[in-house]
């Protein structure tokens, strides 16, 4: 059996080998595939394995032996799963793998904002305490008690980062597809949401009802000081509505791990704003959540051997 790994480079990095699949199958590593790179990749492939590469109706017609998709991911966005069921492909994800990384980084981005530790490890690096007073501060430092989170998703990730969320004291809001009745948690709509709290993260998947849900209204919707995290998707977020949103303080910041273009090229409109913190979606790079999905990837693969459908979406 012939194993494709079309974009194996941020999964597999320098600390989880490459061959991992290589019981099952001669396997070809990529680190990148480009769609124009998709005719130089075996045709006779069984299994593919991809996070962002597209596995679209030009990549199907050229793998015409392609049994199995296998998305290094929960989100699979990028695969054409009506095309796939057409063809009788199987498509299967990787859920939950990253609940306590994306949450934890998310935590650790409103933290930066709140304390801003690296600005002032950075100022005492360069000798700026020796000539100070013996406590000082550069910028606002904020406390998260009793301030009101508001999260829009209430999945696993969500979930997990309102229970790290109230440990500091924050009353949780949130808002989902449905009413979830969960213990000290309020239920609110989208608009009543965005003007009650002071941080909003958002932790819902793309889809057409969720694409741009952060808006020009939405973000008029919300108070001056308010701070809005996205963890999830960028492309929850209409891009120029936030960035004019920033640069006339109409929020006082955004916290983000993703953009709608990634990687961002130089004339994005959210790079180089001064309130707009962003990390190269990196929340779910940490060695344990990279090496859960690796094991699910091979659960799946075995249960697929077997004649068992594991994690299938289509």
């Amino acid at each position: 059996m012939k194993i494709v790994i079309l974009d194996g480079l941020a999964l597999f990095q320098q600390d989880i080998s490459r061959t991992s699949l290589s019981a099952y199958g001669v396997v070809d590593f990529y680190e990148k595939t480009h769609e124009d790179d998709i005719s130089l990749r075996d045709p006779s492939a069984t299994v593919l394995v991809t996070n962002k590469c597209l596995v679209n109706e030009k990549a199907l017609s050229h793998f015409t032996q392609l049994k199995l998709v296998l998305v290094a991911a929960t989100g699979y966005n990028s695969v054409d799963i009506q095309a796939c069921k057409d063809r009788g492909i199987q498509v299967s994800n990787v859920p939950a793998y990253g609940t306590y990384s994306v949450a934890q980084h998310t935590l650790a981005l409103l933290l930066a904002w709140c304390n801003r530790v690296e600005l002032h490890n950075q100022s005492v690096q360069a000798g700026e305490w020796s000539k100070n007073d013996w406590s000082y501060s550069l910028s606002p430092l904020t406390e998260l008690a009793d301030k009101k989170l508001g999260i829009i998703g209430m999945g696993n990730i969500g979930q997990c980062f309102a229970n790290m969320a109230e440990s500091l004291g924050m009353q949780v809001y949130y808002h989902h597809t449905r009413d979830l009745h969960l213990k000290n948690k309020i239920y609110l709509s989208k608009k009543e949401l965005a003007q009650t709290c002071d941080v909003i993260s958002l932790h819902c998947p793309l889809n057409p009802q969720t694409d741009q849900l952060i808006n020009a209204e939405f973000l008029a919707w919300m108070p001056p000081h308010a701070i809005l995290i996205n963890s999830s998707r960028g492309g929850l977020v209409d891009s120029l509505a936030l960035a004019k949103a920033l640069q006339e303080k109409q929020i006082a910041a955004a916290l983000l791990d993703v953009l709608d273009q990634e990687p961002p090229n130089s004339h994005h409109p959210l790079l180089g704003i001064r309130n707009a913190y962003i990390t190269p979606h990196n929340a779910w790079l940490s060695f344990e959540a990279r090496t859960r999905v690796i094991q699910s990837l091979i659960t799946t693969l075995a249960g697929f051997l077997a004649g068992k459908a594991i994690n299938q979406v289509n």
